[in-house]
């Protein structure tokens, strides 16, 4: 070991950060936040990681696919087990810090024999003052359907989603997942009747 290896650096001299100090935090992103507050206050409690990143996903491809933009305006990552907006976890963490939301454990009560057992089952959702920003009539609509054909469940997102997911499944680890227009016999939509005006439904034109 010589002299640079025992070389001790004061305290004093250590640079110095924290995640308040990072330039990102200075940076504004009131749709992303107004998009996760929209699905996490229309879904109390239902909505994890993956599920919430997945609903935001679908949201802005199909809008996407209407006006060649997104309503969140960010582009989106291929992450472990779902497609992630860039900025997501900063995001959660100043919607955390100014408690707009909380991360509550999921738990559920699952028999093991005769003996009914306590599990974490994981991390959700919820939001505490609902959200306030201003969307437009289509950006709603859009909001609204997918909110609709999902509602927390990813069960079908195949089926209502197949081009979008296929274009997320392909894009490699940690790269951004393109969103592209689909050729106008190959569309996918959702279809505006709603059967009691609440159920959507996807369709191949």
């Amino acid at each position: 070991m010589n002299e640079v290896d025992n070389l001790e650096i004061p305290n004093d001299k250590l640079p110095k950060a924290s995640i308040e100090d990072a330039n990102v935090m200075s940076l504004n992103f009131p749709k992303l936040e107004a998009a996760i507050l929209f699905f996490v206050s229309n879904l109390p409690e239902k909505l994890n990681r993956i599920k919430l990143c997945k609903h935001l996903y679908y949201a802005d491809g199909h809008y996407f696919q209407k006006f060649q933009e997104t309503i969140t305006e960010n582009p989106y990552l291929h992450i472990e087990g779902s497609p992630v907006p860039l900025y997501f976890n900063e995001v959660i963490h100043q919607l955390v810090k100014s408690r707009k939301m909380e991360i509550m454990p999921q738990v559920i009560t699952e028999e093991v024999g005769k003996k009914p057992v306590t599990v974490l089952k994981g991390l959700v959702y919820r939001a505490t003052n609902g959200y306030s920003q201003e969307f437009t009539r289509l950006e709603k609509k859009v909001l609204n359907s997918v909110l609709a054909v999902l509602n927390g469940d990813l069960n079908l997102e195949t089926r209502h989603f197949p081009y979008m997911y296929q274009e997320y499944a392909q894009t490699g680890l940690y790269e951004e997942i393109p969103f592209k227009e689909i050729a106008s016999g190959k569309k996918p939509h959702l279809s505006w009747k709603a059967w009691a005006n609440k159920v959507f439904r996807l369709m191949w034109q």
